[in-house]
């Protein structure tokens, strides 16, 4: 077991050596006329970006390098280094950067990932045949030095004009904005190891031959380890998806960027065993006629579904009437030629949630509005109405919210900032007790996707408990489907948010939790981690969580600081 050891404060900025202009003769001319030379920009080499994270008990510093184009990748260079000493026989485990899937592909470092944000679409490391990730060097997850470790992986290259992806490592907080630079690639070993192997080489060079047979010699000493690029077969990319619930959860919005789905609820659109659309169905409505105006014109499928507590001919009936209620009512408000209508009634026989439970019909009974094509312009997320009742932990973001259970005692506090319009929280998790080595994760933040359906799946221990909530707005995490098998048919899910939320955390440590949210322009939310329910002991909700400004510009890299010192199927919570 690795003894607690104190966190030491992070020295500062980075420093940088300007070069003075020569003349030919090496020395200055004053007679010279001063000329400005450009700014040749970030280099392959630099330290861009850094954050701490905790792993196996010692705090680590992530130092991020650019990524380097290398045809049809881009390579991503880390160095994790030690905050302390570390002993070389009992080295520091990174085991935060795996994934526990039911579906894809989970070994590490797959929950390194990178996103576009702009463009809305998330980036896998790449694999080699055997479907694990191409990675190098190969035991990049054992610190055994006090200079760190460094982790080289490729990814799918985005277009020639993007020059700038964001980042998401575990522990850390989102790095914004990571440039993407032309150059050689940095050396797959930490330069520390590429000249102890160089020092090796030389001193068994030197060495007299003759020499017995445990001598040393230059053949002996094993090169720096390069990471093989031409041993990528996939470099997968995925488009993300982002959900909100509008209208105190009547109105769910779905979308990628070619797709958008909104989802009804009859119980506000119709009176009971009507397909008759209720006054209040309005706003509804409305909301569903602008989602769809944001896009070039399709087809627009509108499909109504019912509970199972009628006859499969009388649910059948209904839900075509309901769903040709909607379409009557949409056609009045877009135009019907641009975006003509079809119409289908599936009753009873897709459920997203148990039919056994009041609350489960309640999600059955509903009417689906999908449009397959582009975003052409874009309008925010609505804000209305009163945040919905919480019975459990409440408190207000800058000032620490204690969270306790029976075994860990924690603090949690947030802030938020904007990155391409998207909502991202920073929430970070500060052990308080004095417990080490026990590898006990803050729990409240492990569950499963509440809002994909049934048939679903996420990793165990995601952590997609955090929602956003602006009113009566609630906002879930952005996520992308990665594969689907027989077990799932309705596939894995991942968030863009840390996909173990396992994680060992000493006693005084503190990780950082990143969530990206659909774009929202306020200046302050609310997060909430859980359903509040009277019966769960460390749900939270943090109040006034206030959203900084998006300060980045693309093609630049913000450094990363904290805000404040077994499978189940899918459920709706909301």
């Amino acid at each position: 077991m690795r003894p607690q050891r104190p966190v030491r404060a992070l020295v500062g900025a980075l420093l940088v050596a300007a070069l003075a202009a020569c003349t030919a003769g090496g020395s200055p001319d004053p007679s010279a006329p001063a000329t400005a030379s450009a700014d040749p920009g970030p280099q392959p080499e630099d330290v861009v970006a850094t954050a701490v994270i905790p792993e196996g008990g010692v705090d680590l510093e992530v130092r991020v390098h650019p990524l380097v184009r290398a045809g049809e990748h881009v390579v991503l260079t880390l160095d994790l280094v030690p905050l302390e000493e570390v002993d070389e026989d009992d080295p520091v485990h990174v085991t935060g950067f795996g994934v526990t899937s039911f579906v894809a592909e989970g070994r590490p470092p797959v929950n390194v990932r990178l996103l576009d944000l702009a463009r809305d679409v998330v980036h896998h490391v790449g694999a080699g045949a055997d479907g694990k990730p191409v990675v190098a060097p190969e035991h990049w997850n054992r610190v055994r030095a006090d200079h760190g470790t460094r982790l080289q992986m490729p990814f799918a290259a985005p277009p020639a004009d993007v020059t700038g992806l964001s980042l998401l490592v575990p522990g850390a907080p989102l790095f914004a904005d990571v440039p993407i630079v032309d150059g050689e690639l940095p050396s797959a070993a930490h330069p520390d190891d590429v000249a102890a192997a160089a020092d090796a080489a030389a001193s068994a060079s030197a060495r007299p031959t003759g020499g017995t047979s445990s001598t040393a010699t230059p053949d002996d000493v094993e090169p720096p380890e390069a990471l093989d690029l031409d041993a990528v077969v996939t470099a997968p990319t995925f488009p993300l998806e982002s959900t909100s619930a509008e209208l105190a959860g009547a109105v769910r919005t779905t979308e990628s960027t070619d797709r958008v789905e909104v989802t009804l609820g009859s119980d506000v659109l119709f009176p009971f065993d009507s397909a008759d659309l209720a006054p209040e169905a309005a706003d509804a409505v409305a909301l569903v006629a602008q989602r769809l105006s944001e896009r070039d014109p399709g087809t627009v499928q509108v499909v109504g579904h019912t509970d199972d507590q009628a006859d499969d001919a009388y649910n059948l009936d209904l839900s075509r009437r309901r769903a040709q209620a909607v379409a009557d009512a949409l056609g009045a408000q877009v135009d019907a030629a641009a975006y003509p209508a079809r119409v289908e009634g599936r009753g009873e026989q897709e459920p997203v949630a148990d039919n056994g439970t009041d609350e489960g019909r309640a999600l059955n009974r509903r009417v689906t509005v999908t449009l397959t094509s582009t975003v052409v312009t874009r309008t925010d997320v609505t804000t209305t109405g009163e945040l919905p009742p919480f019975e459990a932990l409440v408190g207000t973001a800058g000032t620490p919210l204690p969270i306790a259970n029976n075994i860990r005692k924690w603090e949690v506090d947030a802030s938020a900032r904007r990155v391409h319009g998207h909502v991202v929280v920073d929430l970070t998790v500060t052990a308080t007790d004095q417990k080490d080595g026990l590898g006990w994760a803050p729990g409240f933040l492990r569950g499963f996707s509440s809002h994909r359906g049934r048939d679903t799946v996420t990793p165990h221990s995601i952590t997609a408990r955090g929602s956003v909530l602006q009113g009566a707005t609630r906002l879930f995490p952005l996520d992308y489907q990665v594969g689907a098998n027989d077990a799932w048919p309705g596939g894995e899910w991942f968030t863009a948010s840390d996909l173990d939320a396992s994680s060992w955390i000493d006693g005084g440590q503190t990780r950082t939790f990143s969530f990206v949210y659909p774009r929202l322009d306020v200046e302050t939310v609310v997060f909430q981690a859980g359903t509040g329910t009277s019966s769960a002991t460390d749900d939270f909700r943090l109040l006034d969580v206030p959203v900084a400004a998006e300060v980045a510009a693309e093609g630049t890299a913000s450094t990363a600081s904290p805000a404040s010192p077994e499978p189940t199927a899918t459920t709706d919570e909301n």
